[in-house]
């Protein structure tokens, strides 16, 4: 396998491939639960009754068969065509650095500098040998990715030919099989094809039995993301009450005051996460109600995600339905967010951009708001100085945002995404926007940004142009580029390939406040406020 072969492949056929495969399946499925129907209603004894329930027992088996073969390809398609999304992401990364350097790079991958003496003094940074070398270890890297990717599809069609590839949802018409959960390593592609092949029976099965990985695994659609989790959050809010009187009892017999403390520290941790998920929960109920019928303020919230492994609480909070709309924002904020503390702020936060956004789109346009608490962010100052955080923080949101795109792909459709990260949330979303598949973030907004995680717009997988910032005046929002010299990458605000949003965040402070509007682009009325929302809503100006 060479360079040249790679550059020709493409996901399009295996992505109709897919789609097909799924869309035969679901008619086998139809056909196959109207004879188990005809099946169970047949009453009676005899010869012939017994004939017809063996002769429509085995036209099943046969139709069970075949729409387990048909999930099989399409799970298989799926994989290539992420595999192959990934691979031409990084094509195109490559190609964006060689419309910047006289490189040639031959049919098998060789790279060479082409250019002059007077050509290589383009950068007073970037020796051209060294971007020689750096472009040769991206093509090895592509290059390993696709030879994986053969082996790893070759062997899947060799076990599908063989009889023993396990799609994990083990259709069957009666519903006498149930699915198994995909492979931790599966991505969020192959995740939303084994998800849509589930019967709406698999589905409710799979929610009520492992409601914290369906809760948060990306791939899913939010409605049943959203059912899956609130099962979670109802649990917790009923078991852990009882978690902290226990080890309030085994605390005061404890026999040393060592071992006291230790009760002791156990239940804070849980007082404490007892005390972010009744936060998740009022907020939830700050739209409408499904228990009560109360309509709140008439918003429809999902739980996208809540993760209670780390120190703090990661949640997932929309505004609007994630599935089926238009225009899906994500809004990824920095420093001292966290649920107990913030995430009402941001839903409120969510509900003023999102009505701005409603405003802007087209007749019959739809847009969600999605809060993404789902990263543990810096509490502190210093921990803001570096990058860590948003470097641990960026994988976990690009695979939020790939799942988003690929559970639309087998639902509505594709939805305009946009990621709007404001503060060290910039950073971490530009991070983030170099990790995604291509073709999934159609615009990437940056406001009051430290660093955009990048040298260059190009690293970002957005179409060219799509790449927004909103910079206040910076006497008055000095976190504005103070991380670009530890790493956060350029400041968005000086850094070519960004459309300039306004910074009209509202009136100025009187006196000296070098952060005194850092939080203002949130701000109802202003003018950035006004434009970041009409990116999300597709109708940025340019």
């Amino acid at each position: 396998m060479n360079w040249f072969q790679v550059l020709q492949w493409e996901s399009a056929p295996l992505a109709e491939l897919a789609r097909d495969a799924e869309s035969k399946s679901r008619e086998l499925q139809a056909a196959g639960e109207e004879l188990n129907a005809q099946l169970n209603s047949l009453t009676g004894s005899g010869k012939t009754v017994t004939a017809v329930q063996q002769a429509i027992s085995k036209r099943i088996s046969e139709i069970d068969k075949q729409v387990n073969y048909l999930i099989s390809v399409g799970e298989i398609a799926s994989a290539g065509v992420d595999g192959i999304d990934d691979i031409r992401a990084d094509i195109e990364d490559i190609q964006q650095l060689l419309t910047s350097w006289p490189i040639h790079i031959d049919t098998s991958g060789v790279v060479s500098f082409v250019g002059s003496i007077v050509d290589s003094v383009q950068s007073l940074v970037t020796h051209p040998q060294e971007m020689v070398k750096t472009i040769g270890d991206r093509i090895g890297k592509v290059l390993a990715k696709a030879t994986a990717l053969e082996v790893k599809l070759v062997a899947m069609m060799a076990a599908l030919g063989l009889g023993i590839f396990d799609n994990r949802v083990n259709y069957s018409a009666s519903g006498a099989s149930k699915p198994s959960l995909p492979p931790a390593v599966a991505s969020e592609q192959e995740v939303a094809s084994w998800w849509s092949q589930q019967s709406d029976a698999n589905k409710k099965w799979l929610i009520e039995n492992y409601p914290e990985k369906i809760g948060n695994l990306n791939g899913v659609d939010a409605t049943s993301r959203d059912k899956a989790n609130r099962i979670v959050l109802d649990q917790k809010l009923n078991d852990l009450p009882g978690q902290i009187d226990k080890l309030d009892e085994e605390a005061a017999n404890a026999p040393s005051p060592f071992i006291r403390n230790a009760i002791l520290g156990k239940k804070a941790k849980l007082q404490h996460e007892l005390d972010e998920l009744k936060v998740v929960n009022e907020t939830l109920k700050r739209g409408p109600d499904p228990k009560t019928g109360a309509q709140g303020d008439g918003i429809p919230r999902q739980l996208l995600g809540l993760d209670s492994s780390g120190r703090n609480l990661k949640a997932i909070v929309a505004q609007g339905n994630v599935d089926t709309a238009d225009h899906v924002g994500v809004i990824v904020p920095g420093l001292h967010t966290n649920v107990q503390n913030t995430l009402g702020d941001y839903d409120d936060r969510s509900a003023s951009m999102l009505d701005k956004a409603r405003r802007q789109v087209k007749p019959g346009e739809t847009v969600a708001m999605v809060e993404y608490l789902g990263y543990d962010a810096p509490q502190i100052e210093i921990e803001a100085a570096s990058t860590d955080y948003a470097k641990r923080g960026a994988p976990g949101l690009a695979g939020f945002l790939n799942g988003v795109d690929a559970s639309r792909e087998h639902g509505a459709g594709d939805a305009h995404i946009t990621l709007f990260g404001h503060s060290y949330g910039s950073t971490t979303s530009g991070m983030a926007a170099t990790l995604v598949n291509e073709g999934v973030v159609d615009d990437i907004v940056l406001a009051g940004s430290p660093g955009a995680g990048v040298e260059d717009t190009a690293e970002y997988h957005v179409p060219e142009g799509h790449a927004w910032v909103s910079a206040a005046p910076y006497q008055y929002d000095m976190v504005q580029g103070m991380g670009s010299m530890f790493g956060f990458g350029k400041n968005p605000d000086w850094a070519d390939g960004f459309n300039r949003l306004s910074g009209d965040v509202g009136p100025a402070p009187s006196g000296f406040s070098p952060f005194g509007q850092h939080m203002d682009y949130f701000k109802d009325q202003t003018r950035a406020q006004y434009e970041i929302a009409g990116v999300i809503a597709g109708a940025g100006k340019k």
